[in-house]
This record gives structure tokens, C-alpha cells and sequence, in this order.
């Protein structure tokens, strides 16, 4: 079986700019492009959709200062980990 990488980069997208419109802008102006609020709100999408757990430190304290850093990074740790869940469970994994 085969990670299922354009859906789950499309859900990361999708609560990306779903939390965007959910969220007032901030006064400063300035906040990191994906905050620790939005990683959440992400993580727990990618979740629910591999059925995996993804650790505390897939989140960095503050979010990511880049959408792009956001994605590729919780795409790297959910892919390692649904590998992992996909071998305990005895699955031919690529």
C-alpha cells in the first residue's frame, strides 16, 4: 500500500487556509504564517485521516513562519509514521 500523499497534503492545506479565515488578523500585523493553534487544528486533521498518532514535537513551539515548512514537515513525520503502523500491521508498504 502506498502513503496516500496528495491527500493528506491536501488536508493540511485545506485546515492551512480554513484557520486563516476562521481567525481575525492580528493587530501587530505579524504572527507566524502557521501558529501553534493552526498546527493543531492540522495535526489533528492528519490524524483522523491515517489513523495514526503524530508526537508532540511535530509541532514546533510557535508554528512554522512558512506554510511550506508546515506541510512538507508533518507530510515527512505522518509518512514515516504510517509506514511504521503499515509494516505492525503486516501491509507491503512503498
Amino acid at each position: 500500500m502506498q502513503f496516500p500523499e496528495a491527500i493528506v497534503e491536501t488536508a493540511i492545506r485545506d485546515e492551512i487556509v480554513a484557520a486563516a479565515n476562521d481567525r481575525p488578523p492580528t493587530k501587530s500585523g505579524w504572527r507566524p504564517e502557521v501558529d501553534s493553534q493552526v498546527v493543531i487544528r492540522v495535526v489533528l486533521r492528519v490524524e483522523a485521516e491515517l489513523g495514526i498518532e503524530l508526537p508532540e514535537d511535530t509541532m514546533p513551539p510557535g508554528g512554522f513562519d512558512d506554510v511550506e515548512d508546515c506541510v512538507q514537515g508533518i507530510l515527512a513525520q505522518s509518512r514515516l509514521l504510517w509506514r511504521e503502523k503499515q509494516q505492525q500491521e503486516g501491509e507491503t508498504v512503498s
